[in-house]
């Protein structure tokens, strides 16, 4: 994340412009390193949004809510204690630090006027958010408390004198004369040009000092003694450019995309960028929003897809370990018949066996007649000894046909548990995630969440059934199992098209025309069974079967598990897996 100091002198600016004089009506606590306050400012409520989180620690507007913690932990109490009601005097950055300082004034418990400062520190994995006493400097209490253990050199705790960060003793550039700038590489003549401007340049980032450089058109990777008066004059230029921006407020927000996920931003146009994807924004917060938005979604998919998966792996382990047992017991009872030939031999031959551990009686189930050797238990009859050849083979017997129907069972299962795998690979939004995680719960394989119930929430388990229109067409997709039973069961027509890869888990897709009953064009049957075999298990496969026929001729049997319709009457294309049209298609 570059979230630099000149970042951070923007959206400080902006935050002190929308915020200043408006007043603190609601503060919450989002996670164990986040905080939402809610300031009545400029005619609107505004969200500010504070967070320490290592990978992306910022503060920013938000126009979206955020969940919050049912239950205030004491840093929210001791921030409602000092904060609520009060009036923000100012959002000032910290010299070029990434440091900000929401100072806000309000009425104490003894009703006259006290003076507080929320500290922001967005430095990483050393992020903090902290309330001080100004008029004594003592720390009232953090979000990350830090003790001794924690940190020899710098204490944060309830009680202690607020130090701040060590400075960096870099120079700001309004205070920058050329003939220091040029003392810089005079001074560090052997390291790189990139590291030197870092060493002394306030408020540069790595991007920023890459994006100076690269529009004075030099190399950061040379080291400095190779350039002349030239090269310095050039960059020196840009120092300019970057100082005019910065003391007349030029701001610019740019974020860039790389394959349209977010790669990049800056407060003002990154040029080095300038064969990727960019968008300006208004201000700061929109970016952020949106930047830090898309990456925490997209960590929280990647988490919730890797969790379900390991779900998805432990029970299915789970089922092939039964389905070899069951496999084992079948297999058992086909070398079973022996006992029953066993049984009847002796009995065949009782007339003549006595009491042993073996009886040699000859094999009249052979063409041959060999004698062959039965073994027997020494404190049984060889009566007892039949009756016991001969329950030990029906019990295989009984044994082997139990096991072939839970056989059945399992393999159904297994084919269950494939169906949800391919229903994960399939999810794009939490939403999707959500309705597999219902799944698993319904069917026993997880533990049901605590859901607080909406009355004004829908009963469907997904409002995410993706729709495409093509010439009049509409091309509806389930992406999992719950998503394909309210399709096909509910939403679909008799007379709409029904697809679906052939003997492999996927998505149900359905085609509707613009007219009941109207034939199907090659192209539109080609683009939704592209889908179909997209959102399969056959996506990385060529040529992938794809059934397709009426909605009527659709079923599901009683019983039958969430996803699962037999049907017929259908015909069957091939089809390659196009993801490009997925993506074409995936952006409208």
């Amino acid at each position: 994340m570059s979230l630099d100091a000149l970042a951070l002198r923007a959206l400080s600016e902006e935050l002190d412009d929308t915020l200043a004089d408006g007043r603190i009506d609601k503060i919450q606590q989002v996670d164990n390193q986040s905080i939402l306050l809610t300031i009545r400012a400029r005619g609107k409520n505004q969200r500010l949004f504070l967070s320490a989180h290592p990978q992306s620690a910022h503060s920013s507007l938000i126009s979206q809510s955020k969940t919050t913690l049912p239950q205030p932990p004491l840093f929210c109490m001791v921030l409602r204690k000092y904060l609520e009601n009060a009036k923000i005097l100012s959002v000032k950055q910290v010299a070029y630090e990434r440091i900000i300082q929401i100072t806000a004034q309000g009425y104490d418990e003894l009703g006259e006027l006290s003076t507080k400062v929320l500290i922001g520190e967005f430095m990483g994995k050393h992020s903090n958010i902290i309330l001080v006493n100004p008029q004594n400097g003592i720390i009232l209490d953090a979000i990350r408390r830090l003790g001794v253990e924690d940190n020899r050199y710098r204490q944060i705790m309830p009680g202690l004198s607020y130090v701040a960060p060590p400075p960096q003793e870099k120079t700001a550039i309004e205070d920058l004369a050329y003939e220091e700038f040029l003392d810089w590489f005079a001074a560090d003549g052997e390291m790189r040009l990139e590291k030197v401007l870092l060493k002394h340049l306030a408020g540069f980032g790595p991007q920023s000092v890459r994006e100076l450089l690269y529009r004075a058109e030099i190399d950061g990777e040379a080291s400095s003694q190779f350039f002349g008066e030239y090269e310095y004059l050039k960059i020196w230029q840009e120092i300019l450019a970057f100082k005019d921006i910065i003391l007349n407020h030029h701001w610019q927000p740019t974020l860039v995309k790389d394959e349209h996920k977010p790669f990049a931003f800056a407060p003002f146009e990154l040029r080095q960028f300038a064969d990727k994807e960019q968008k300006s924004y208004p201000n700061m917060s929109l970016l952020l929003e949106d930047f830090i938005g898309t990456k925490e979604r997209a960590d929280i998919i990647k988490q919730k897809r890797t969790e379900l998966k390991h779900i998805l792996q432990r029970e299915t382990e789970r089922c092939e370990r039964k389905i070899a047992l069951q496999r084992e017991t079948i297999d058992e009872a086909e070398h079973a018949a022996v006992y029953k030939r066993y049984g009847e031999l002796i009995t065949a031959n009782l007339y003549r066996l006595k009491q042993g551990e073996t009886a040699q009686v000859i094999d009249y189930y052979d063409e041959n007649q060999p004698t062959i050797e039965i073994p027997l238990k020494a404190h049984l009859s060889p009566s007892e000894n039949a009756q016991s050849y001969f329950k030990r083979y029906n019990k295989a017997k009984i044994g082997a046909q139990k096991a072939q129907e839970q056989l059945l069972l399992s393999q159904e299962e297994l084919a269950y548990l494939e169906s949800i795998s391919s229903s994960i690979d399939n999810a794009q939004s939490l939403e999707d995630f959500a309705d597999i995680r219902s799944e698993l719960e319904s069917a026993g394989y997880v533990k049901a969440h605590f859901h607080k119930k909406n009355k004004f929430s829908k009963n469907e388990p997904t409002r995410q059934i993706s729709k495409i229109e093509k010439d009049g067409y509409e091309i509806l997709i389930g992406k999992n199992n719950m998503q394909n039973d309210y399709l096909t069961l509910k939403i679909a027509r008799i007379t709409d098209t029904w697809l679906h890869a052939k003997d492999m888990p996927g998505s149900h897709v359905i085609i509707r025309p613009p007219k009941a009953g109207e034939n199907i064009p090659k192209n539109i049957l080609d683009l939704a069974a592209n889908f179909a075999a997209y959102f399969s298990k056959g996506r990385s496969s060529s040529l992938v079967p794809i059934d397709y026929t009426l909605r009527k001729y659709v079923r599901k049997p009683n019983g039958a598990k969430p996803g699962m319709v037999i049907y017929d009457n259908q015909k069957t294309i091939y089809i390659t897996p196009d993801e490009e049209i997925i993506e074409q298609y995936g952006k409208k």
